[in-house]
Protein backbone atom coordinates (compact mmCIF):
# COMPACT_ATOMS: atom_id res chain seq x y z
CA UNK A 1 0.00 0.00 0.00
CA UNK A 2 1.53 3.32 -1.04
CA UNK A 3 1.79 6.21 1.40
CA UNK A 4 -0.88 8.38 -0.33
CA UNK A 5 -3.34 5.47 -0.05
CA UNK A 6 -2.70 5.36 3.69
CA UNK A 7 -3.71 9.04 3.95
CA UNK A 8 -6.84 8.34 1.88
CA UNK A 9 -7.74 5.56 4.32
CA UNK A 10 -7.34 7.99 7.23
CA UNK A 11 -9.64 10.48 5.49
CA UNK A 12 -12.24 7.75 4.94
CA UNK A 13 -12.05 6.75 8.60
CA UNK A 14 -12.56 10.38 9.67
CA UNK A 15 -15.63 10.54 7.43
CA UNK A 16 -17.02 7.34 8.94
CA UNK A 17 -16.52 8.37 12.55
CA UNK A 18 -18.11 11.74 11.77
CA UNK A 19 -21.15 10.20 10.05
CA UNK A 20 -21.82 7.35 12.47
CA UNK A 21 -20.31 8.52 15.78
CA UNK A 22 -19.01 4.99 16.50
CA UNK A 23 -16.02 4.58 18.82
CA UNK A 24 -12.73 4.87 16.93
CA UNK A 25 -11.59 1.31 17.64
CA UNK A 26 -14.87 -0.16 16.35
CA UNK A 27 -14.78 2.12 13.32
CA UNK A 28 -11.26 0.96 12.44
CA UNK A 29 -12.04 -2.71 13.08
CA UNK A 30 -15.03 -2.55 10.76
CA UNK A 31 -13.08 -0.61 8.11
CA UNK A 32 -10.23 -3.13 8.06
CA UNK A 33 -12.63 -6.09 8.17
CA UNK A 34 -14.05 -5.05 4.80
CA UNK A 35 -10.58 -4.36 3.33
CA UNK A 36 -8.61 -7.49 4.02
CA UNK A 37 -6.02 -6.49 1.44
CA UNK A 38 -4.63 -3.95 3.93
CA UNK A 39 -1.59 -5.53 5.59
CA UNK A 40 -0.58 -5.30 9.23
CA UNK A 41 2.14 -2.69 8.64
CA UNK A 42 -0.26 -0.47 6.71
CA UNK A 43 -2.90 -0.90 9.44
CA UNK A 44 -0.37 0.25 12.03
CA UNK A 45 0.45 3.43 10.07
CA UNK A 46 -3.20 4.20 9.30
CA UNK A 47 -4.29 3.75 12.92
CA UNK A 48 -1.38 5.86 14.17
CA UNK A 49 -2.30 8.73 11.83
CA UNK A 50 -6.03 8.38 12.57
CA UNK A 51 -5.48 8.59 16.32
CA UNK A 52 -2.99 11.43 15.93
CA UNK A 53 -5.67 13.53 14.24
CA UNK A 54 -8.27 12.61 16.86
CA UNK A 55 -5.87 13.64 19.63
CA UNK A 56 -5.13 16.97 17.95
CA UNK A 57 -8.61 17.72 16.64
CA UNK A 58 -8.90 21.12 18.32
CA UNK A 59 -5.34 22.19 17.47
CA UNK A 60 -5.67 21.23 13.81
CA UNK A 61 -9.14 22.79 13.59
CA UNK A 62 -7.86 26.01 15.16
CA UNK A 63 -5.07 26.26 12.58
CA UNK A 64 -7.47 25.66 9.70
CA UNK A 65 -9.90 28.29 10.97
CA UNK A 66 -7.02 30.73 11.40
CA UNK A 67 -6.23 30.54 7.66
CA UNK A 68 -9.90 30.93 6.80
CA UNK A 69 -11.17 27.41 6.05
CA UNK A 70 -13.28 25.22 8.36
CA UNK A 71 -12.02 21.72 9.17
CA UNK A 72 -13.17 18.64 7.28
CA UNK A 73 -11.64 15.20 6.83
CA UNK A 74 -9.50 16.07 3.80
CA UNK A 75 -8.21 19.29 5.31
CA UNK A 76 -7.39 17.55 8.59
CA UNK A 77 -5.46 14.95 6.61
CA UNK A 78 -3.51 17.75 4.93
CA UNK A 79 -2.70 19.39 8.29
CA UNK A 80 -1.50 16.00 9.54
CA UNK A 81 0.99 15.91 6.67
CA UNK A 82 2.20 19.40 7.53
CA UNK A 83 2.51 18.30 11.17
CA UNK A 84 4.66 15.36 10.03
CA UNK A 85 6.82 17.64 7.87
CA UNK A 86 5.55 16.13 4.59
CA UNK A 87 4.53 17.87 1.37
CA UNK A 88 0.78 17.83 0.78
CA UNK A 89 1.08 17.80 -3.03
CA UNK A 90 3.10 14.57 -2.85
CA UNK A 91 0.09 12.85 -1.29
CA UNK A 92 -2.94 14.74 -2.60
CA UNK A 93 -2.29 13.89 -6.23
CA UNK A 94 -4.94 11.25 -7.02
CA UNK A 95 -2.31 8.63 -7.81
CA UNK A 96 -2.00 5.12 -6.36
CA UNK A 97 -5.42 5.25 -4.64
CA UNK A 98 -4.34 8.44 -2.88
CA UNK A 99 -6.60 11.44 -2.22
CA UNK A 100 -7.56 13.72 -5.07
CA UNK A 101 -5.65 17.03 -5.34
CA UNK A 102 -6.66 19.82 -2.99
CA UNK A 103 -8.48 22.76 -4.48
CA UNK A 104 -6.19 25.69 -5.26
CA UNK A 105 -7.78 27.77 -2.50
CA UNK A 106 -7.35 24.98 0.07
CA UNK A 107 -3.75 24.41 -0.96
CA UNK A 108 -2.87 28.09 -0.63
CA UNK A 109 -4.60 28.34 2.76
CA UNK A 110 -2.98 25.18 4.18
CA UNK A 111 0.46 26.33 2.97
CA UNK A 112 -0.04 29.41 5.20
CA UNK A 113 -0.48 27.32 8.37
CA UNK A 114 2.12 28.09 11.02
CA UNK A 115 2.15 25.72 13.99
CA UNK A 116 3.75 28.46 16.09
CA UNK A 117 0.32 30.14 16.08
CA UNK A 118 -0.85 27.53 18.59
CA UNK A 119 1.01 29.41 21.31
CA UNK A 120 -1.65 32.14 21.00
CA UNK A 121 -4.56 29.68 21.11
CA UNK A 122 -6.74 29.32 24.22
CA UNK A 123 -5.39 26.78 26.70
CA UNK A 124 -8.23 24.30 26.10
CA UNK A 125 -7.29 24.30 22.39
CA UNK A 126 -3.59 23.77 23.10
CA UNK A 127 -4.47 20.82 25.35
CA UNK A 128 -7.22 19.47 23.07
CA UNK A 129 -9.81 19.57 25.87
CA UNK A 130 -13.50 20.21 25.16
CA UNK A 131 -14.11 23.78 26.29
CA UNK A 132 -17.06 22.89 28.52
CA UNK A 133 -14.93 20.37 30.43
CA UNK A 134 -11.92 22.60 31.08
CA UNK A 135 -13.20 24.16 34.32
CA UNK A 136 -14.24 20.80 35.78
CA UNK A 137 -10.88 19.23 34.98
CA UNK A 138 -8.94 22.22 36.33
CA UNK A 139 -10.93 22.04 39.57
CA UNK A 140 -10.34 18.28 39.82
CA UNK A 141 -6.63 18.25 38.96
CA UNK A 142 -5.42 21.60 40.28
CA UNK A 143 -1.73 22.14 39.56
CA UNK A 144 -1.61 18.81 37.72
CA UNK A 145 -4.12 19.93 35.07
CA UNK A 146 -1.71 20.83 32.26
CA UNK A 147 0.69 17.93 32.82
CA UNK A 148 -2.15 15.40 32.96
CA UNK A 149 -3.87 16.74 29.87
CA UNK A 150 -0.61 16.68 27.93
CA UNK A 151 0.00 13.10 29.09
CA UNK A 152 -3.57 12.22 28.10
CA UNK A 153 -2.76 13.42 24.59
CA UNK A 154 0.14 11.01 24.15
CA UNK A 155 -0.08 7.52 22.69
CA UNK A 156 -0.80 4.92 25.34
CA UNK A 157 1.51 2.02 26.03
CA UNK A 158 0.36 -1.55 25.39
CA UNK A 159 0.16 -3.35 28.73
CA UNK A 160 -0.50 -7.03 29.24
CA UNK A 161 -1.41 -9.03 32.33
CA UNK A 162 0.15 -12.44 32.75
CA UNK A 163 -2.42 -15.10 33.67
CA UNK A 164 -0.89 -16.70 36.76
CA UNK A 165 -3.20 -19.70 36.41
CA UNK A 166 -1.19 -20.75 33.37
CA UNK A 167 2.19 -19.04 33.39
CA UNK A 168 4.56 -16.58 35.06
CA UNK A 169 5.87 -13.16 34.12
CA UNK A 170 9.32 -14.65 33.59
CA UNK A 171 8.02 -17.39 31.27
CA UNK A 172 5.89 -15.01 29.21
CA UNK A 173 8.68 -12.47 28.91
CA UNK A 174 11.07 -15.18 27.71
CA UNK A 175 8.54 -16.55 25.21
CA UNK A 176 7.74 -13.11 23.73
CA UNK A 177 11.42 -12.28 23.33
CA UNK A 178 11.81 -15.42 21.24
CA UNK A 179 9.28 -13.98 18.75
CA UNK A 180 11.04 -10.60 18.71
CA UNK A 181 8.69 -8.90 21.17
CA UNK A 182 10.61 -7.35 24.05
CA UNK A 183 8.37 -6.02 26.82
CA UNK A 184 9.48 -4.32 30.01
CA UNK A 185 8.16 -5.10 33.47
CA UNK A 186 5.43 -2.72 34.61
CA UNK A 187 6.60 -0.59 37.56
CA UNK A 188 3.68 -1.40 39.89
CA UNK A 189 1.62 -4.43 38.91
CA UNK A 190 3.34 -7.75 39.72
CA UNK A 191 1.55 -9.37 36.76
CA UNK A 192 2.25 -6.73 34.12
CA UNK A 193 4.47 -6.37 31.07
CA UNK A 194 4.61 -3.25 28.89
CA UNK A 195 5.36 -2.28 25.31
CA UNK A 196 6.07 1.37 24.49
CA UNK A 197 3.78 1.34 21.45
CA UNK A 198 0.89 -0.56 19.90
CA UNK A 199 1.75 -4.22 19.43
CA UNK A 200 -0.25 -6.91 17.65
CA UNK A 201 -0.57 -9.60 20.33
CA UNK A 202 -3.81 -11.41 19.48
CA UNK A 203 -2.03 -13.58 16.92
CA UNK A 204 0.67 -14.74 19.34
CA UNK A 205 0.58 -18.24 20.81
CA UNK A 206 0.87 -16.71 24.28
CA UNK A 207 -2.48 -15.00 23.77
CA UNK A 208 -4.14 -17.97 22.05
CA UNK A 209 -3.08 -20.27 24.89
CA UNK A 210 -4.46 -17.90 27.53
CA UNK A 211 -1.14 -16.90 29.03
CA UNK A 212 -1.80 -13.19 28.65
CA UNK A 213 -4.58 -10.61 28.46
CA UNK A 214 -4.21 -7.09 27.10
CA UNK A 215 -5.01 -4.87 30.09
CA UNK A 216 -3.77 -1.45 31.19
CA UNK A 217 -1.67 -1.56 34.35
CA UNK A 218 -4.13 0.77 36.08
CA UNK A 219 -6.94 -1.70 35.46
CA UNK A 220 -4.74 -4.51 36.77
CA UNK A 221 -4.25 -2.54 39.97
CA UNK A 222 -8.00 -2.27 40.52
CA UNK A 223 -8.14 -6.06 40.59
CA UNK A 224 -5.02 -6.33 42.73
CA UNK A 225 -6.33 -3.98 45.43
CA UNK A 226 -9.62 -5.90 45.64
CA UNK A 227 -7.70 -8.33 47.92
CA UNK A 228 -10.02 -11.16 46.91
CA UNK A 229 -9.13 -14.59 48.29
CA UNK A 230 -9.87 -18.21 47.41
CA UNK A 231 -13.31 -19.48 48.52
CA UNK A 232 -14.85 -15.99 48.73
CA UNK A 233 -18.01 -14.80 47.01
CA UNK A 234 -17.22 -11.79 44.82
CA UNK A 235 -19.38 -9.63 42.58
CA UNK A 236 -17.94 -7.65 39.66
CA UNK A 237 -21.05 -5.53 39.23
CA UNK A 238 -20.11 -3.65 36.04
CA UNK A 239 -17.94 -6.36 34.56
CA UNK A 240 -18.07 -5.36 30.89
CA UNK A 241 -15.98 -7.85 28.91
CA UNK A 242 -14.47 -9.13 32.15
CA UNK A 243 -10.84 -8.01 32.27
CA UNK A 244 -10.87 -7.44 36.04
CA UNK A 245 -13.05 -10.51 36.56
CA UNK A 246 -10.34 -12.70 35.01
CA UNK A 247 -7.61 -11.05 37.08
CA UNK A 248 -9.56 -11.63 40.30
CA UNK A 249 -10.28 -15.25 39.31
CA UNK A 250 -6.54 -15.83 39.06
CA UNK A 251 -6.07 -14.24 42.50
CA UNK A 252 -8.71 -16.65 43.86
CA UNK A 253 -6.91 -19.62 42.21
CA UNK A 254 -10.20 -20.69 40.63
CA UNK A 255 -11.76 -21.24 44.06
CA UNK A 256 -14.91 -19.58 45.36
CA UNK A 257 -17.28 -17.74 43.02
CA UNK A 258 -17.17 -14.52 41.05
CA UNK A 259 -20.43 -13.19 39.69
CA UNK A 260 -19.77 -11.05 36.64
CA UNK A 261 -22.75 -8.78 36.00
CA UNK A 262 -23.48 -6.14 33.40
CA UNK A 263 -26.40 -4.60 31.52
CA UNK A 264 -24.61 -5.03 28.19
CA UNK A 265 -25.19 -8.63 27.12
CA UNK A 266 -22.88 -8.44 24.08
CA UNK A 267 -19.91 -7.31 26.16
CA UNK A 268 -20.62 -9.92 28.83
CA UNK A 269 -20.90 -12.62 26.15
CA UNK A 270 -17.21 -12.09 25.34
CA UNK A 271 -16.32 -13.24 28.85
CA UNK A 272 -17.30 -16.88 28.22
CA UNK A 273 -14.68 -17.12 25.44
CA UNK A 274 -12.10 -15.40 27.59
CA UNK A 275 -12.69 -17.68 30.61
CA UNK A 276 -12.22 -20.80 28.46
CA UNK A 277 -8.99 -19.46 27.01
CA UNK A 278 -7.74 -18.41 30.46
CA UNK A 279 -8.66 -21.71 32.14
CA UNK A 280 -11.00 -19.93 34.57
CA UNK A 281 -13.79 -22.01 36.12
CA UNK A 282 -15.20 -19.98 39.02
CA UNK A 283 -17.01 -17.23 37.09
CA UNK A 284 -20.80 -17.01 36.77
CA UNK A 285 -22.32 -14.38 34.49
CA UNK A 286 -25.62 -12.55 34.82
CA UNK A 287 -27.08 -9.98 32.43
CA UNK A 288 -28.76 -7.27 34.48
CA UNK A 289 -31.97 -5.67 33.26
CA UNK A 290 -30.85 -2.57 35.18
CA UNK A 291 -28.90 -1.78 38.33
CA UNK A 292 -32.09 -2.65 40.23
CA UNK A 293 -32.43 -6.14 38.72
CA UNK A 294 -34.24 -8.69 40.94
CA UNK A 295 -31.00 -10.69 40.98
CA UNK A 296 -29.56 -8.11 43.40
CA UNK A 297 -32.31 -8.67 45.96
CA UNK A 298 -31.95 -12.45 45.59
CA UNK A 299 -28.21 -12.25 46.45
CA UNK A 300 -28.58 -9.57 49.12
CA UNK A 301 -25.90 -9.72 51.83
CA UNK A 302 -24.03 -12.62 50.20
CA UNK A 303 -20.82 -11.08 48.87
CA UNK A 304 -17.48 -10.70 50.63
CA UNK A 305 -16.36 -8.15 48.03
CA UNK A 306 -18.37 -6.10 45.54
CA UNK A 307 -16.43 -4.21 42.88
CA UNK A 308 -18.22 -1.45 40.98
CA UNK A 309 -16.20 -0.18 38.01
CA UNK A 310 -18.92 2.33 37.23
CA UNK A 311 -19.81 3.72 33.80
CA UNK A 312 -18.18 7.13 33.62
CA UNK A 313 -16.88 9.94 31.42
CA UNK A 314 -13.72 8.00 30.57
CA UNK A 315 -11.57 11.10 31.03
CA UNK A 316 -8.84 8.87 32.45
CA UNK A 317 -8.64 6.82 29.23
CA UNK A 318 -8.19 9.58 26.67
CA UNK A 319 -4.70 8.28 25.81
CA UNK A 320 -6.13 5.15 24.23
CA UNK A 321 -9.63 6.46 23.34
CA UNK A 322 -9.00 10.02 22.10
CA UNK A 323 -12.34 10.15 20.30
CA UNK A 324 -14.28 9.74 23.54
CA UNK A 325 -13.52 13.30 24.59
CA UNK A 326 -15.38 14.62 21.54
CA UNK A 327 -18.37 12.30 22.00
CA UNK A 328 -19.09 13.30 25.62
CA UNK A 329 -21.60 16.09 26.29
CA UNK A 330 -22.50 17.95 29.45
CA UNK A 331 -25.89 16.22 29.45
CA UNK A 332 -24.13 12.85 29.16
CA UNK A 333 -22.04 13.65 32.23
CA UNK A 334 -25.05 14.65 34.32
CA UNK A 335 -26.80 11.41 33.35
CA UNK A 336 -23.69 9.43 34.27
CA UNK A 337 -23.59 11.03 37.72
CA UNK A 338 -27.17 9.92 38.34
CA UNK A 339 -26.43 6.42 37.05
CA UNK A 340 -23.32 6.03 39.20
CA UNK A 341 -25.16 6.88 42.37
CA UNK A 342 -28.06 4.63 41.46
CA UNK A 343 -25.65 1.74 40.91
CA UNK A 344 -23.93 2.39 44.24
CA UNK A 345 -27.26 2.54 46.05
CA UNK A 346 -28.41 -0.77 44.55
CA UNK A 347 -25.17 -2.79 44.56
CA UNK A 348 -24.42 -2.03 48.21
CA UNK A 349 -27.22 -4.45 49.09
CA UNK A 350 -25.02 -7.34 47.91
CA UNK A 351 -22.35 -6.72 50.56
CA UNK A 352 -22.46 -8.94 53.62
CA UNK A 353 -21.82 -7.70 57.15
CA UNK A 354 -18.12 -6.87 57.39
CA UNK A 355 -17.74 -7.11 53.63
CA UNK A 356 -16.05 -4.62 51.31
CA UNK A 357 -17.58 -2.34 48.69
CA UNK A 358 -15.12 -0.99 46.11
CA UNK A 359 -16.20 1.93 43.94
CA UNK A 360 -14.04 2.67 40.91
CA UNK A 361 -14.08 4.78 37.74
CA UNK A 362 -11.70 5.54 34.89
CA UNK A 363 -12.39 9.24 35.39
CA UNK A 364 -10.24 12.17 36.53
CA UNK A 365 -13.26 14.20 37.69
CA UNK A 366 -13.96 14.64 41.39
CA UNK A 367 -17.69 14.85 40.61
CA UNK A 368 -17.60 11.20 39.57
CA UNK A 369 -15.18 10.10 42.28
CA UNK A 370 -14.75 11.71 45.69
CA UNK A 371 -18.08 13.52 45.59
CA UNK A 372 -19.97 10.36 44.73
CA UNK A 373 -18.37 8.55 47.66
CA UNK A 374 -19.16 11.44 50.01
CA UNK A 375 -22.76 11.45 48.85
CA UNK A 376 -23.07 7.70 49.32
CA UNK A 377 -21.56 7.66 52.82
CA UNK A 378 -23.76 10.53 53.96
CA UNK A 379 -26.85 8.51 53.02
CA UNK A 380 -25.72 4.99 54.02
CA UNK A 381 -24.71 4.85 57.67
CA UNK A 382 -24.00 1.12 57.50
CA UNK A 383 -20.87 1.85 55.47
CA UNK A 384 -17.65 3.59 56.43
CA UNK A 385 -14.38 4.43 54.72
CA UNK A 386 -11.42 2.08 55.35
CA UNK A 387 -8.46 4.37 56.16
CA UNK A 388 -5.87 1.57 56.42
CA UNK A 389 -7.09 -0.43 53.44
CA UNK A 390 -4.02 0.09 51.23
CA UNK A 391 -1.35 -0.11 53.94
CA UNK A 392 -0.66 -3.85 53.60
CA UNK A 393 -0.48 -4.03 49.80
CA UNK A 394 2.85 -5.29 48.54
CA UNK A 395 3.75 -2.93 45.71
CA UNK A 396 5.45 0.44 45.30
CA UNK A 397 2.84 2.92 46.48
CA UNK A 398 5.16 5.91 46.02
CA UNK A 399 4.10 6.05 42.36
CA UNK A 400 0.42 6.26 43.28
CA UNK A 401 -1.80 8.89 44.86
CA UNK A 402 -2.96 7.00 47.95
CA UNK A 403 -4.84 8.82 50.66
CA UNK A 404 -6.78 7.14 53.45
CA UNK A 405 -9.33 4.84 51.81
CA UNK A 406 -8.84 6.09 48.25
CA UNK A 407 -6.38 5.45 45.44
CA UNK A 408 -5.75 7.27 42.18
CA UNK A 409 -3.60 6.58 39.14
CA UNK A 410 -2.63 9.31 36.68
CA UNK A 411 -1.37 9.19 33.07
CA UNK A 412 1.62 11.47 33.75
CA UNK A 413 2.46 10.17 37.22
CA UNK A 414 1.96 6.42 36.87
CA UNK A 415 2.13 5.97 33.09
CA UNK A 416 -1.28 4.30 33.20
CA UNK A 417 -4.82 5.32 32.46
CA UNK A 418 -6.40 7.48 35.14
CA UNK A 419 -8.34 5.40 37.67
CA UNK A 420 -10.01 6.13 41.00
CA UNK A 421 -10.91 3.60 43.69
CA UNK A 422 -12.50 3.97 47.12
CA UNK A 423 -12.69 1.16 49.70
CA UNK A 424 -15.77 1.08 51.93
CA UNK A 425 -16.75 -1.48 54.56
CA UNK A 426 -20.17 -2.56 55.72
CA UNK A 427 -20.17 -2.29 59.49
CA UNK A 428 -19.93 -5.77 61.05
CA UNK A 429 -22.94 -6.82 63.14
CA UNK A 430 -22.66 -8.92 66.26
Amino acid sequence: MQAPAQIQAVIELLDEISDRAYPADRTMANYFKHRRYIGSKDKAVISEYFYLILRNKLCFGYLLNKVGIPPNSRRLGAVLLRHLGLRTDSYFNGQGHGPKPLSESDKKAIDLIDFADLSDAPLFVQLNVPEWLQERLQHSLGDMYESEMRASNEQATTDIRVNTLKSTVKQVSHFLKKVNLCPQKTPISPWGLRFDKRVALFGTQAFKDGWIEVQDEGSQLLALVSKVKPSQKVVDFCAGAGGKTLAMAAMMQNKGTIYACDVHSKRLAQLSKRTRRAGVHNVRTHVLSSENDKWVKKHQGAADVVLIDAPCSGTGTWRRSPDSRWNLTQADLENLLDTQYSILRSAQRLVKSGGVLLYATCSLLTDENEKQVERFLSNHEAFKAMPDYFSDLDFDQSLLDVSASQLRTYPSKTGTDGFFLAALQKTPTD
